[in-house]
């Protein structure tokens, strides 16, 4: 189904109600669980068990860095320790029969627990997430709601990521050529979606283009990448734990002065300082009705802080008075 741009942006507004929020990294969705057993419970408890183990290496692997499970010679999460960390779990498409099982499972599990687990396997847990996105998933330039493509990003479970994306709807989908991908219709759209950050993915059949988009600083970043969504979500996560490793390995304290005209817009900085991957830690030393003086440990490098926080709408500057000055972009 192809729709026009114009047509449904409109149209999309009867669909679309608030801002959701980034949902929680330790869930994992859209396990599929398939096992035969002498009984209708065998086969149940076997496919179960499988599906949780696989649940909780996903999560091992979305928050914990490559590198460091090599060097460490990691080992993956046990049945019986997957079991252990589980403090939820759903079942959906549920067949039975009397010796198969088939299903599909979300599985929480206590951050608590998980952390613990990866303490005592040597492993540092990154469990801090980006700011929501919203993936246009489009195919040669346009979204086709019936392509492949489309429907993985349905079900692509990645509003659980370190760099949760949000996914569209068939209903909410928009259909856009690409002359009319500027950056004026990603800002209708992102005010439509209530996001600030906009991930076009150009399936060109073979490899994807990505496109980040922060619409309130306007930077963006472009990468291609092979694979369907898992390969553009790890490569953007995988970006997001090196930033954050690099804040571990050389943090640094510094005061900081933060400039704000309202309430919301003290939240809105509040906010992008506690969600940013370089700063490791953030203290609220005095406030007032437009400013506020913040101590935050951060990893070291200024221009890789500075960079970040432009795509959050932030912009970091030095004044001769104030020392490091943070404010919502277009404030100076």
């Amino acid at each position: 189904m192809k729709q026009t741009f114009t047509t449904l942006l409109s149209f999309i507004l009867i669909f679309v109600a608030g801002t959701a929020r980034a949902a929680d990294p330790f869930t994992v969705s859209g396990i599929a669980v398939d096992a035969t057993g002498s009984t209708p419970i065998e086969a149940q408890t076997l496919a179960i068990r499988d599906g949780q183990a696989r649940a909780a290496n996903i999560l091992l692997e979305r928050l914990t860095v490559e590198s460091e499970r090599l060097s460490k010679g990691a080992a993956p999460v046990s049945e019986d320790n997957a079991a252990k960390m589980i403090r939820a779990m759903e079942i959906d498409n549920e067949k039975r029969s009397a010796t198969r099982y088939l299903g599909d499972i979300t599985v929480a599990f206590n951050p608590s627990a998980m952390q613990a687990y990866l303490g005592q396997a040597g492993l540092t847990m990154i469990s801090s997430q980006s700011r929501d996105r919203l993936v246009l998933p489009l195919s040669n330039g346009s979204i086709d709601t019936q392509s492949p493509w489309f429907k993985a990003w349905e079900n692509s479970g990645a509003q659980h990521a370190l760099t949760p994306i949000r996914a569209m709807s068939e209903e909410q989908a928009l259909s856009i050529p690409r002359t009319a991908l500027d950056l004026n219709a990603l800002k209708q759209i992102g005010s439509i979606f209530g996001v600030q950050q906009i991930l076009v993915a150009d399936d060109l059949g073979g490899f994807v283009k990505a496109t980040d988009v922060a619409l309130d600083s306007e930077q963006r970043s472009e990468f291609t990448i092979n694979g369907g969504p898992a390969s553009v979500i790890s490569k953007l996560e995988n970006d997001w734990k090196q930033a954050s490793v690099s804040v571990a390995a050389s943090a640094v304290e510094i005061p900081v002065s933060i400039l704000y005209r309202s309430h919301s817009e003290w939240l809105q900085l509040k906010e992008a300082i506690n969600g940013s991957a370089q700063i490791q830690d953030a203290r609220l030393d005095a406030l007032s009705k437009d400013g506020a003086l913040m101590t935050i440990k951060y990893g070291g490098d200024m221009g890789r802080l500075r960079n970040e926080l432009a795509f959050k709408g932030v912009d970091v500057r030095e004044d001769a008075a104030l020392g490091v000055v943070l404010a919502r972009t277009g404030h100076f």
